[in-house]
């Protein structure tokens, strides 16, 4: 979780909540809740002075009926980390009773073991016609219990934002509480520059790059994940985790999912070889075609053994490849060339890159290790100690080189790929 510990430490225990929550949900490419509110604070408080989990209401205030509601609870602990250290990481069986924290998980077999991340993690049902629920948290902390008490709720409703808004997660973003994390890297057609994309909407331009906007200090309803750019250089897309589109320079709007209730968040984009359209990839490998993107199939029905982490566009056949965690290659109208799903890796695979010169394509594994499959091995960083994990991948016009960015914003050139600065 990359934030700023001591300028989230210095914020009311309530609203800290609120945020470790969040950052929970974005992470994994989850809608942030995007309100607290004073009504469900006020239920959340009844949970925390009871050591209970809070009940829920009917309706929010203003009307709005619930359409899903969460909630957990912590005792004996006033640190918010801590807590969530219990309920994302330590709510399993712990071997025995007395070392598992998680009290309703009672066995290695229960169901109510790993409930609480479960709760924070939740998807809620989506509004008629597939619109995104509107989300809202309650939260509180008392010291009835003596090693202090924390509970907070989060709930779905249908209807307009609560009138008793206490804090929004827009105002959260503007603070310099979240370490902004780049996500990916696209490259000029003409390999002399590229631009650099930070999950907060923040671009970078380098080289021959122009900087054509960003979304930087605007308030976005999910992270930015990907970041493509137009087969001219003169434009480029951001994706969100929502599917939401925006669109920079020569770049054209074709359609986005940020409406939809998804089941799985979008983790990347590529566009088709003329720019007509674009097509955006979801963590179940559900492919969304927009403008004159074809469908050519998709995972989003198959179980995987790991979620999707990105995709790649053939020229030469319009076709596409869909790559998971482990490396696992999905091939839809091109044809397959290889992949890491049968092999043990250091890492996960998070990004793939096609080499423009052999139609073949490299995979990148987040400690910067690169897989080559019909195109040519430069380099990595694989045997390196990297500050922050690799995140994407571009390669170069010919071929023969290519790009790595790091979730810092440090860029790794090889090969022809000529380095031209990092917002490292």
């Amino acid at each position: 979780m990359e934030v700023n510990e001591s300028a989230v430490e210095a914020l009311p225990v309530a609203e800290q909540l609120f945020i470790v929550i969040n950052e929970e949900r974005i992470d994994r490419g989850l809608a942030p809740i995007q309100y607290m509110t004073a009504q469900l604070n006020s239920y959340a408080l009844q949970g925390a002075n009871a050591d209970n989990d809070p009940s829920f209401p009917t309706a929010l205030t203003g009307g709005s009926p619930l359409s899903g509601g969460e909630a957990v609870w912590a005792g004996g602990t006033t640190s918010v980390f801590e807590a969530d250290y219990y309920w994302m990481y330590d709510d399993g069986w712990g071997g025995s009773a007395g070392s598992t924290s998680n009290t309703d998980c009672s066995s290695a077999t229960s169901s109510s073991c790993w409930d609480h991340r479960d709760v924070v993690l939740h998807t809620f049902p989506s509004c008629a016609g597939g619109a995104a629920p509107t989300l809202s948290m309650g939260t509180a902390y008392s010291t009835t219990d003596a090693g202090g008490s924390l509970a907070a709720m989060m709930v779905s409703t249908c209807g307009a934002p609560p009138p008793d808004v206490t804090l929004s997660w827009s105002q959260i973003t503007t603070l310099a509480i979240m370490q902004q994390k780049v996500i990916g890297i696209a490259a000029l057609p003409s390999g002399l520059g590229y631009w650099a994309a930070s999950s907060e909407g923040a671009v970078s331009a380098f080289g021959n790059a122009a900087n054509l906007g960003s979304m930087a200090g605007q308030s976005l309803n999910s992270p930015i994940v990907g970041i493509a750019a137009t087969p001219d250089g003169g434009g480029y897309w951001l994706v969100a985790a929502d599917g939401g589109i925006f669109s920079f320079g020569d770049a054209k709007f074709y359609g986005s999912t940020g409406a939809l209730h998804l089941n799985r968040p979008i983790v990347g984009m590529t566009s088709t070889p003329d720019g007509g359209g674009y097509w955006l990839v979801a963590a179940d490998g559900g492919i969304f075609s927009f403008g004159d993107a074809k469908f050519y199939g998709s995972t989003g029905a198959l179980h995987l053994n790991q979620p999707i982490v990105g995709m790649s566009v053939d020229p030469a056949t319009g076709g596409y490849w869909l790559v998971a965690a482990d490396g696992g290659i999905f091939s839809f109208h091109v044809p397959f060339l290889g992949s890491t799903g049968g092999m043990h890796l250091n890492q996960p695979i998070v990004g793939m890159s096609v080499d423009p010169a052999t139609g073949g394509y490299w995979l990148v594994a987040s400690d910067g290790g690169i897989f080559s499959f019909d195109a040519p091995f430069v380099g990595s960083t694989g045997g390196m100690h990297l500050n922050q994990p690799i995140r994407a991948m571009a390669a170069t016009p010919n071929g023969q080189g290519y790009w790595l960015v790091a979730a810092d914003g440090g860029i790794f050139s090889f090969g022809d790929a000529v380095f031209y600065g990092s917002p490292a």
